[in-house]
């Protein structure tokens, strides 16, 4: 999953840098807007734009990143959408968060 927030990138960093000691080849998909800031860390860049998806693609469709060439394939997924049994309704009874 391409990633844009600095805080879960940067954690990524310490584990890439251990991979990269050990002769591996790191690629960071991220969003464009980190371009030249993991690279030169030795890592490569598979920078996305993370714009709305075509409504267009069809489920299944394999479509490729112009920028790195690497293929994904169109899953559509609904939201998450907890019920009030799940979420709890904050009386204290089993199935609120704090349990």
């Amino acid at each position: 999953m391409p990633e844009s927030a600095y805080g879960p990138t940067n954690q990524c960093i310490g584990l890439g840098k251990v991979l990269l000691d050990r002769g591996h080849r790191v690629v960071f998909a991220a969003e464009a807007s980190w371009a030249g800031r993991l690279e030169p860390f030795g890592f490569v860049e598979a920078l996305v734009d993370l714009a709305e998806p075509d409504p267009d693609a069809e489920e299944g469709q394999i479509v490729e990143c112009a920028e790195c060439g690497t293929e994904f394939e169109i899953v559509r997924t609904e939201p998450l959408a907890l019920s009030p049994l799940a979420a709890g309704d904050g009386d204290g009874e089993p199935g609120d968060w704090d349990d």
